[in-house]
């Protein structure tokens, strides 16, 4: 692989912590709390367990198919035209999720905090910041996200700090009240909306191997953590009622901020780390569609697809994203078990047919 080409373990650490962040620090306390209650902290963990295992199961895969994106997996596994209908299965999966995202995004903003400004005309402004980072490509994003991340680590530190003097320990009182059923389905439950697997398509950039793998796992792991404990303040400042009740309860416990009368108001510390990693997620997913298509029709260059694929990307977002309750329900009950398919099953089908051939390969030479 050129070297110019390749991205240091670090950065690669840095988009698998945005990835994983995303949109999930907005959304995943009030669906946690809904399932587990007050004992949605240690769904987290299950969430957080669950993602470690999917990350180990898509290092392997790239194990056996060293130097290979997940769509050349896909072909190099199943053959060419079965694993080109994977890739199709997993393009639509990526540009629904895309669409979501951009939904997500402009009814937070209009709603939040920008109430008289058209939710088409935020999706537009952000669109066109993922374009041009389409059109300079996966390496310049992770030199971003690298320059993004003491930011965002920094404006979590705060976030956290401020927030402690107002816990009231009773509120994450009584634990594990139903039992480990409610508290194991919610984690992996929520687990289905980070979206690790696509990483395996930037995963062959990073140029130590070990290292990549390391940090593949270090920032998942990271970024649960930090999911984690916004789930945790959100119950313990909160309470489950509010955490399980608001739409967006992590900005709701940034706006619960207030120190001495004097540091208060300051939520645009949260909103800045979710448009950071949110930019980072939605970029990636960009990304990962744009060399999707390249190798599904084999094509030298996929620049000619970026501004096609954001009108689709817009048309998508305004079909999908209707109006918060259809959204929660498709949430509820559709996406964990459509996302199970594409982050979990396929997978570890790949890897058992790859692990097979493997074996017959070598076999067949002794």
């Amino acid at each position: 692989m050129n070297k110019h080409m390749e991205m240091t373990a670090r950065q690669f650490f840095v988009l698998t912590f945005g990835l994983t962040i995303g949109t999930s620090i907005l959304v995943t306390p009030a669906g946690l709390a809904q399932g587990a209650r007050e004992d949605a902290w240690i769904a987290s963990l299950c969430s957080l367990a669950t993602n470690i295992v999917m990350v180990a199961l898509y290092i392997a895969l790239a194990r056996l198919y060293p130097g290979k994106t997940m769509f050349e997996i896909n072909e190099a596994a199943l053959g060419k035209w079965p694993g080109k209908a994977l890739t199709l299965l997993y393009l639509f999966y990526f540009l629904i999720l895309t669409g979501t995202l951009l939904g997500n995004l402009g009814f937070f903003l209009s709603t939040e905090m920008m109430p008289e400004t058209p939710i088409e005309a935020i999706q537009l402004l952000f669109l066109i910041a993922a374009v041009m980072c389409a059109r300079l490509g996966t390496l310049i994003l992770a030199r971003v996200g690298e320059l993004m991340f003491p930011c965002i680590v920094f404006f979590f530190l705060v976030l956290v700090v401020t927030l402690v003097p107002q816990i009231e320990w009773n509120y994450i009182k009584p634990v594990m009240e139903d039992g480990w059923k409610p508290v194991v389905n919610a984690g992996f439950r929520s687990a289905m909306f980070q979206e690790l697997v696509v990483l395996l398509m930037f995963f062959p950039l990073t140029g130590e191997k070990k290292g990549g793998e390391k940090a593949y796992l270090g920032g998942a792991l990271s970024g649960g953590l930090a999911l984690g404990i916004i789930v945790l303040l959100c119950v313990l400042v909160l309470g489950i009622e509010q955490t399980e009740n608001s739409a967006f309860p992590a900005y709701a416990l940034a706006k619960a901020i207030n120190l001495g009368n004097f540091f208060q108001r300051v939520e645009g510390i949260l909103i800045t780390i979710w448009i950071l990693t949110f930019f980072i997620k939605i970029s990636l997913l960009f990304l990962s569609i744009l060399n999707g298509l390249r190798t599904l029709f084999g094509m030298k260059d996929h620049s000619v697809l970026i501004y096609p694929l954001a009108v689709l990307f817009i048309v998508v977002a305004w079909n999908t994203y209707l109006n918060t309750v259809y959204v929660g329900e498709i949430i509820q009950k559709v996406w964990a078990g459509y996302s199970l398919f594409y982050l979990l099953l396929f997978p570890f089908v790949l890897y058992l047919v790859g692990l097979v051939r493997t074996k017959l390969s070598k076999s067949g030479r002794s």
